[in-house]
């Protein structure tokens, strides 16, 4: 009997291991097959870009009708920064008014290094000149050239017109954060002396608000697409641009032509 069942537990050792490497000889190439069909490619979801939130401001220019000083409407990134809402409206400045007959309050070339907001209504504007960052320095022949002295004027101009470019930017600065009542300008991050040869800049500036205009604030005109960047064929393409319409070509008549009948020759007539 122990004989006997220890036959029957072989056979059923060998049976169960025969079943096992049929299984593996069958499953392999069903796994390998698996493998290689490609993945099934799913659509990514398009997240859309959060819109940034803007905020409308007016920028005050001098205008060339008056002597006061006209709001024009812009729309800037609201931040809940306080300096960098001034560097944006200073910015505004500097960049010169959009929309027709006001005055530009800066020449072309200066610009705003930074701006910051101090207590008891104070805020700094550091404005940089045209060429106020030098480049690499280069071997000089001959000798070295004089330094320019301190309160050199930056620009020609008279003191009506550069009292006017501090005024956009104080007014400006006062219609928006009314809560800065002066403001101190520096060159470059350094105290200056004067902006042009005539403005004293040692001590900080009150902007004149009884210069503000009444008139409602100028709306920026916006630009519309000239009609010769439309697509060619449409209505508002430019007549240069269409192609003149082919002409006519004559078609062969289909009709068949008839053919005239011959009439048979007149008896002729005996002489009598």
């Amino acid at each position: 009997m122990p004989r006997r069942f220890a036959l029957g537990l072989l056979v059923l050792l060998l049976l169960l291991l025969g079943g096992l490497v049929v299984a593996r000889r069958v499953l392999t190439p069903l796994a390998t097959a698996a493998s290689k069909i490609p993945p099934t490619p799913r659509p990514t979801p398009v997240v859309p870009p959060t819109p940034i939130a803007e905020k409308r401001v007016s920028i005050y220019f001098a205008s060339a009708e008056d002597d006061l000083f006209h709001a024009e409407t812009r729309e800037i990134p609201a931040s809940s920064d306080d300096a960098a809402f001034l560097r944006a409206i200073a910015s505004a400045v500097l960049a010169g008014p959009r929309a027709p007959g006001l005055l530009p309050a800066f020449p072309e070339g200066w610009t705003l290094r930074g701006a910051y907001r101090l207590r008891d209504g104070l805020a700094v504007l550091d404005l940089a000149p045209p060429g106020s960052v030098a480049p690499a320095p280069t071997p000089a022949v001959g000798p070295p050239a004089p330094e320019t002295p301190s309160g050199v004027p930056r620009w020609q101009t008279g003191s009506h017109e550069e009292e006017a470019a501090a005024q956009a930017l104080l007014i400006t600065v006062a219609k928006n954060v009314p809560d800065v009542s002066k403001v101190a300008i520096v060159i470059a991050g350094e105290p200056a002396e004067t902006l042009g040869g005539h403005l004293d800049l040692t001590h900080p500036l009150a902007p004149d608000l009884a210069r503000v205009s009444p008139a409602p604030a100028l709306e920026v005109p916006t630009p519309f697409p000239s009609p010769a960047a439309e697509e060619p064929g449409t209505a508002g393409a430019s007549p240069a641009t269409v192609a003149p319409a082919p002409a006519p070509t004559a078609v062969p008549s289909t009709t068949p032509t008839p053919t005239p009948r011959r009439l048979p020759p007149a008896p002729r007539a005996d002489a009598t």
